[in-house]
């Protein structure tokens, strides 16, 4: 246990009966902050402590007060409130709520940038929280990482330190690897020069933290201040698209607005900026508690279970490849152990199989559909590619693809060492233990190594051909299906907007689809090439989405063809509107099937242009359109 400093000490002795010291939080240009109980109101407060250098004269120490007890006139949900601010025996400090939590600053050079759904939240909160301020007079000068907090419990984002820091000029050292910056990299141009500023100096600060939460890099990166100010005034800053490719359109351009060295171009508050960043009137609600928990479940003996899988599988090769370097004398034992060996081989995936059909059972007696889950597991994969496209801009480092090379290298080690001994090509007894530990301990040592150090065991190529799991590949798949009506899976599902985050195209393929499988089984045989159809516009209308979310992130980029992109994008409209159109036209003649009509020619007509089109599916969709109105070809 550490020894408390006498700075420590001595504070706690000029605070006694007030508050009591617990530990230091943390320290940086702006003083020493410590956690302490209220006797009084026995909570806990988090204590500021100014460095002396900021407290010298009596002058100083005068405009400090007075600037923090206006700070502490603010109250807002994301502003840290200030209790108190006060000189006891030449210490001067404040006293403000204590977040439990950590700094974002904290937060991205532990675990890097942010997925930009949060990173649009936290500025959007920063935003509203430097707005309240700005309408008081006070402008913050100072927001940085460090100074926004993150609260555990809910995330939410809370500023600190309002009207108090007083934008020092402070460069982080060098030598600390991934460090942020200090506070110089944030001030925008007019601070710097020692200009006035008012609230847009602020937007200006939180364009960088947005920069850097969503890229892991600075806008500008020097180590010389001149230099640094030079460029600030003098360079307009890349955009953030190229730093975080992929960056939703609408976070980027109000990121790259916020720079602008002309305060006049940037937001002209903080509720223009948070108004910018508001979600998409169209966008699909987030998935349901249900489903969002079953996405983020695993099964923590998986691990084991596929290790004792992998183990058996080489002792079942090396016993084939014994018997093939024996003359291929398949004896009665032979044959048997390598079936048990087998066998053994296959029994781990049982209780992975068995754990994922006990989850997906739960979700189908609580009301969800095999359709739901598919959905969820779409919705999964989009943030993950969403999350894996601002992860490395630059690529993997030399050092970490070592670490996974050197983990492969030591687990192949150690397999060949084991089907050599299976063979008798090599023996115990007679080289000694050291062969068969070295690679076993090397392979455990650095799979742990690159656990810690979240280093990804699968190279992205493969990663990205064959990375679906044992989840996705079991409910996509015709088994999973099986399985799912096994399990009692319902047809429809029986939760009040369970699957409104889904798509359109995907919502209407879902409800044709359990309409078909609702028909009487003589209307299914005649239409048995529905389901098919269905997929197709599905996968249509999907890509034609997709492409306009590339379009989007694209447009942001002046060096690219502005009438090229209008045409994609049109282009993908077109088709996703004819997809969307033609699977509504589907699922009406099913409804009108399912009212007693008998009138099978809407369906069987878009049948069989799908047979003379083959897999056109864009004809597909004209053909549709030309058909004759379903109402009136259907009775009712």
């Amino acid at each position: 246990m550490s020894h408390p400093s006498a700075e420590f000490l001595d504070l706690q002795a000029a605070l006694a009966g007030e508050y009591s010291l617990q530990r230091e939080l943390g320290r940086g240009g702006m003083g020493v902050v410590y956690l302490a109980r209220d006797v009084q109101l026995d909570r806990d407060v988090a204590i500021k402590v100014l460095p002396p250098q900021l407290a010298l004269t009596s002058a100083a120490r005068e405009r400090f007060v007075r600037e923090a007890r206006t700070a502490a006139g603010l109250s807002h949900p994301h502003i840290v409130p200030i209790h108190r601010v006060g000189e006891a025996r030449g210490f001067v400090f404040f006293v403000m709520s204590y977040v439990e939590g950590e700094t974002l600053g904290e937060r991205l050079r532990t675990r890097g940038p942010l997925p930009p759904a949060d990173a649009t939240r936290v500025m959007r909160e920063v935003a509203w929280a430097l707005a309240y301020a700005h309408g008081r007079g006070i402008v913050h000068r100072d927001v940085k990482p460090d100074n926004i907090l993150l609260e555990a419990s809910s995330g939410r984002a809370l500023v600190t330190d309002f009207g108090i820091a007083h934008g020092g000029e402070e460069l982080a050292s060098d030598t600390e690897p991934g460090k942020i910056m200090g506070t110089a990299h944030y001030m925008s141009p007019e601070q710097a020069a020692s200009e006035p500023v008012d609230g847009r100096s602020d937007i200006y600060a939180l364009g960088v933290v947005g920069y850097v939460a969503v890229s892991g890099r600075l806008p500008f990166e020097s180590n010389n201040l001149h230099a640094l100010m030079v460029r600030q005034a003098t360079e307009a800053p890349p955009s953030v698209m190229r730093a975080a490719p992929g960056l939703p359109p609408a976070l980027g351009a109000a990121i790259d607005r916020c720079l602008a060295r002309d305060p006049a171009l940037r937001f002209a508050d903080g509720e223009a900026l948070a108004e910018a960043l508001a979600p998409a009137v169209d966008a699909r609600p987030p998935l349901p508690p249900t489903l969002r928990a079953w996405l983020g479940s695993s099964n923590p003996a998986t691990p084991l279970y596929i290790g004792a899988s992998g183990l058996f599988s080489v002792m079942t090769a090396g016993n084939i490849a014994n018997t093939i370097d024996n003359g291929n004398l398949w004896t009665f034992n032979q044959k048997l152990s390598i079936a048990i060996l087998g066998t053994l081989t296959v029994l781990p995936w049982l209780p992975i199989v068995g754990f994922h059909m006990n989850q997906a059972r739960r979700l189908f007696r609580s009301g969800h559909t095999l359709a739901d889950l598919r959905s969820a597991l779409d919705v999964g994969a989009r943030e993950r590619a969403e999350g894996e496209a601002i992860t490395v801009v630059d690529g993997e480092s030399r050092g970490r693809r070592l670490m996974r090379a050197g983990f492969f290298g030591a687990g192949s080690w150690g397999a060949v060492t084991m089907v050599l001994a299976l063979t008798n090509v090599i023996r115990e007894n007679v080289m000694g233990p050291w062969p068969f530990v070295l690679p076993l301990v090397s392979t455990v040592v650095l799979g742990a190594t690159c656990n810690v150090l979240e280093i990804p065991l699968v190279p992205d190529v493969i990663r990205k051909r064959f990375g679906l799991g044992l989840r996705e590949t079991l409910w996509r798949s015709r088994l999973g299906g099986w399985i799912a009506r096994r399990l009692g899976a319902p047809e429809r599902s029986t939760l009040a907007g369970s699957s409104a985050f889904r798509a359109t195209e995907a919502a209407l393929g879902v409800a044709a689809s359990e309409l078909y499988a609702a028909l009487p089984k003589a209307y299914r045989e005649q239409l048995s090439d529905l389901p098919g159809i269905v997929a197709a516009f599905e996968a249509r209308a999907a890509g034609a989405r997709a492409e306009m979310d590339v379009v989007a992130a694209l447009a942001p980029s002046a060096s690219l063809d502005a009438q090229g992109l209008a045409a994609r994008r049109n282009a993908a409209a077109v088709h996703l509107g004819e997809s969307v159109a033609a699977l509504e036209g589907i699922r009406l003649d099913l409804l009108r099937l399912h009212a007693n009509a008998s009138d099978l020619a809407p369906l069987t007509t878009l049948l069989d242009a799908a047979r003379l089109l083959g897999d056109d599916v864009g004809r597909l969709a004209d053909a549709m359109s030309s058909l004759p109105s379903s109402s009136a070809s259907s009775p009712h």
